[in-house]
């Protein structure tokens, strides 16, 4: 089956260098300020300014977005029927756990630790789904189950 939204091999281990890296300097990098332009919309003569806001926070949830979706969507390299099957499952996975670990965040996180919380939570779908994909190819490689009989 051809999946068109899939991109080739090779990113997967650009994916794995890209969010590697960005999670390792979350920490480390935070402590560095870079200010944040905000548009302003008072009557004042500049119309941008800087805000208080650190944008190493954007820079690097971008990265880590990036490179979580580069692992995501890359092709194995012999992509085939049962891989897509353990894909798809994958992807059931993570959305079900996703919206479980929602579901009570609801109702045990409230006032402005939920608003922290609803940002990490956007990586959910996409950290399960690479956790239980590549442990569902490891389960295959381990098992040595093969389509051809």
């Amino acid at each position: 089956m051809k999946n068109s939204l899939l991109i080739p091999n090779k990113y997967k281990v650009i994916g794995w260098i890209v969010f590697i890296l960005s999670a390792g300097t979350y920490s480390v990098i935070s402590y560095f300020d870079l200010p944040v332009p905000a548009v302003t919309l008072a009557i004042i003569p500049r119309i941008f300014s800087w805000s208080d806001g650190n944008l190493w926070d954007e820079i690097i949830l971008t990265l880590v977005i990036t490179g979580l979706l580069l692992v995501s969507f890359s092709k194995e390299k012999n992509e085939d029927e049962y891989i897509s099957l353990l894909r798809l499952k994958s992807w059931q996975w993570s959305v079900l756990i996703s919206y479980g670990v929602l579901f009570i965040a609801t109702w045990t996180i409230y006032g402005g630790l939920f608003l922290a919380f609803m940002s990490y939570n956007m990586l959910t779908v996409l950290l399960v789904f690479v956790i239980k994909f590549n442990f569902s190819l490891y389960r295959l490689k381990k098992e040595g189950i093969s389509d051809e009989k």
